[in-house]
């Protein structure tokens, strides 16, 4: 005799709850229609960011920030309506943005993820999440605060 959920049947279910869900422009988790597009920053535009950048060229790409000029002026050609930015603390203070890409250095995505958390923005971040275990828990608990999604690439385990 069998206890509580089957696997099979545990998976049907997981997989009909999370089929509609959405990061919109509300901030919020919906069902809603996937016209909805989100305003983008990106924050680190190139090697990896480049790459991050391709993979949400989809959306409203509005922003875009990096230290080396020669990379900004690169990714401002591809997206001339984008704002641009040397510093990550100014982009995020434009009103507009509901989502973070950071492809920063590693030793800067937790300053650069919870600024943007703190201001109600979803982030997407490369790896490393944080340099420690105090840095993660505080991006964990920013984004709880603010009601928004923060995920890690984690390249290693995933494949599009």
């Amino acid at each position: 005799m069998q206890d509580g959920i089957g696997r099979r049947d545990f998976l049907k279910q997981s997989a009909t709850a999370g089929a509609g869900l959405l990061i919109l422009k509300s901030g919020t988790l919906s069902g809603q229609s996937p016209n909805n597009k989100l305003n983008i920053a990106v924050i680190g535009v190139s090697g990896r960011g480049a790459a991050d950048l391709d993979g949400v060229k989809s959306e409203n790409i509005v922003a875009l920030c990096d230290v080396n000029r020669d990379s900004l002026a690169a990714a401002a050609k591809r997206y001339p309506q984008a704002k641009t930015y040397e510093d990550w603390r100014l982009c995020l203070e434009q009103k507009d943005i509901d989502a973070v890409v950071c492809a920063t250095t590693d030793h800067t995505h937790a300053f650069v993820n919870v600024w943007a958390l703190n201001r109600g923005k979803h982030v997407y971040c490369e790896k490393p999440m944080a340099g420690s275990l105090a840095e993660c828990t505080q991006m964990i608990e920013a984004a709880k605060q603010a009601g928004v999604v923060l995920q890690i690439n984690q390249s290693i385990r995933y494949s599009a």
